[in-house]
């Protein structure tokens, strides 16, 4: 999966992006390997999209990080 994936979803979508490339630069200086980094990043990134992600969505989206990284599976979870 490209970078440029991404930034189109994000720059689609009413997000702030200073708070959006804040998340990001944190995210750079955490270990993503450790599950609970990754919740962090996950609920700090749905504060910034002002969503509510359900338990169950969270955890698809910690397994499909885990086994793949970025695809196109995990940004259909978060559509």
């Amino acid at each position: 999966m490209d970078f440029k994936t991404i930034i189109d979803l994000l720059s689609k979508s009413n997000i702030n992006q200073e708070a959006m490339y804040e998340l990001v630069g944190e995210a750079s200086t955490l270990d993503l390997r450790e599950e609970d980094n990754l919740r962090k990043i996950i609920r700090k990134g749905a504060m910034i999209a002002n969503k509510t992600i359900p338990m169950e969505q969270e955890d698809r989206i910690i397994e499909i990080l885990k086994e793949k990284g970025i695809t196109t599976d995990l940004l259909n979870v978060l559509k």
